[in-house]
């Protein structure tokens, strides 16, 4: 079995695009875009199984998820 590492977490774990984390950006606490957001626990249920680094989901997987479309931003 191929294992992914998702690299310095800067990279989405659905689709693999930047995920543009102010928090690995090194803004200051709070100004990062994910601070305004809600996230649905079943979004992280959308993350492969074989990511191996936590990181952030981004903002377009987010939105896709709760217009019913992540399938479109998978991979």
């Amino acid at each position: 079995m191929e294992v992914e590492t998702v690299v310095g977490g800067k990279t989405c774990p659905i689709c693999g695009g930047d995920n543009n984390c102010g928090n690995v950006a090194g803004k200051l606490h709070g100004t990062c875009w994910c601070d305004k957001e809600v996230f649905p626990q079943g979004v992280f249920e959308n993350i492969p199984s074989n990511s191996t680094t936590k990181s952030c989901i981004c903002q377009s997987c987010l939105e896709k998820f709760k217009k019913g479309n992540l399938s479109e931003a998978t991979l």
